[in-house]
């Protein structure tokens, strides 16, 4: 499947027209993006979403997290060296004297020791095979997190392009309606048509201005999300630069095929087994419970009965340790049978999530379809729609039909052009997402 390019002309984030009285404190800085802004694309505003967005990151300090789990896991099987030290006093009766030779009785402990572990149930080796799972796993979430964005970055992109759209229809639209509205005004003054035939076109610049200012207040409320999302300075200006529309060969979707991809290598399908094997494995941890630790321990001690004693009486201990945990009315069985219980929840998660996974692939393949589909028929409504606006138009310069007929027109044509947009932005979202799921 081929995707759509980029359009080398920028979409420059501004606006033509100032309202005659209505100029908020937005518009104001709106204007200001045409100096000393940045233009970006999509490839490059992805990029700097990567590099800067919060949660991402977070994702990536997760996966460093899973790294060193890694090793410690490893680590937990080598041999242990510890030290334990300490001193204590004795005195006769309630007299304190600590210091004062026979009359007290002073100790110090050194112990340096070495643990290595024997047999555990498998508590070490399962250990290590759970993290080794878990980085496989985190590497899943990365890509789960990284699709996310992206698809959140060009949601985002697409509204500002849309709006842009937006308002370079109401524009249009404006400059249409302010020069019939003058013709009119002109007629009454005349005294060729009546107030009530040349009221509604004032009415109708009204709105629009209102229509207008309010989009691109909007447009400036899109940016800040945007500049948020990927990490931008909020102070900074930006400007995107546009996107080809490009219409993809649908035909070329085998979504069958796709269905039976995702089901195996689909992060979602990926992340679920992977959850399912370390609730397995944390069933076996929960059975090493029952069975005995077994330690092997070499020791070096030293005591010192008073202060003014050499402590060169050293000696070495060394044994292994059994710890068996043979009656606990039952408990442990019980923790057992509940990790059980868990391993079978897990399952069930898996197959309810490559259950969903067919059902989204497929929504996402109906959803290009009919979109594809609203495109075309929108595309055709449009040229007709011109057409009949134009030959309305001339009829209405030439007295034929009434303002109100007119307006009737153009707002139809304002409405068709502002869909199209609408659903063109939506099928390359929908194309993007489509590929997206697949991964």
């Amino acid at each position: 499947n081929k995707k759509g390019g980029y359009g080398k002309n920028p979409i420059y984030l501004s606006y033509k027209k100032k309202m005659k009285k209505v100029i908020s404190l937005m518009l104001i800085l709106m204007a200001s993006t045409l100096w000393g802004s940045e233009k970006i694309n999509l490839n490059e505003a992805l990029n700097i979403a990567y590099e800067n967005n919060y949660e991402y990151q977070n994702v990536k300090i997760d996966q460093e997290n899973i790294d060193l789990q890694v090793l410690e896991g490893y680590k937990s099987a080598a041999p242990k060296l510890d030290y334990s030290g300490g001193y204590i006093a004795t005195g006769k009766d309630n007299e304190l004297g600590l210091m004062d030779g026979s009359e007290s009785d002073q100790k110090f402990d050194h112990v340096f020791g070495i643990s290595q572990p024997i047999y555990n149930g498998g508590t070490v080796i399962t250990g290590i095979e759970i993290a080794k799972i878990s980085q496989e796993l985190m590497k899943y979430q990365l890509t789960k997190s990284k699709s996310q964005l992206k698809l959140e970055v060009i949601e985002a992109y697409l509204k500002i392009l849309a709006q842009v759209e937006a308002i370079k229809v109401y524009e249009m639209s404006l400059e249409e309606v302010k020069s019939a509205y003058n013709q009119a005004k002109r007629k009454y003054e005349l005294n060729l048509i009546s107030k009530s035939d040349y009221l509604p076109l004032k009415t109708k610049v009204i709105s629009i201005e209102t229509d207008l200012v309010e989009a691109q207040n909007q447009g400036e409320i899109y940016i800040i999300q945007f500049k948020n999302i990927i990490g931008f300075p909020v102070d900074q200006d930006i400007e995107l630069k546009s996107l080809k529309y490009e219409k993809y060969d649908l035909d070329l979707i085998d979504i069958d095929a796709d269905i039976n991809y995702a089901l195996s290598n689909n992060k979602e399908s990926r992340i679920s087994q992977l959850n399912t094997d370390i609730v397995e494995k944390q069933e076996k941890l929960s059975r090493a419970n029952l069975l005995p630790q077994i330690n092997a321990k070499l020791s070096y001690s030293a005591e010192d009965r008073h202060l003014n004693d050499s402590s060169d009486k050293w000696y070495w201990t060394a044994g292994v340790e059994i710890n068996w945990m043979l009656f606990d009315f039952g408990k442990s069985w019980d923790a057992y049978a509940r990790s059980k219980n868990e391993t079978k929840k897990s399952e069930n998660t898996k197959r309810e999530t490559l259950d969903d996974l067919r059902v989204t692939i497929r929504t996402n393949y109906i959803e290009l379809v009919k979109l594809n589909g609203k495109i075309e028929a929108g595309e055709a409504e449009l040229d007709a729609t011109q057409e009949n606006y134009d030959l309305q138009k001339r009829k209405y310069n030439e007295g034929i039909i009434s303002i109100t007929d007119y307006l009737i027109y153009e707002t139809q044509l304002n409405d068709i052009k502002l869909s199209l947009i609408k659903n063109k932005l939506d099928y390359y979202y929908a194309y993007e997402k489509y590929l997206e799921d697949l991964k």
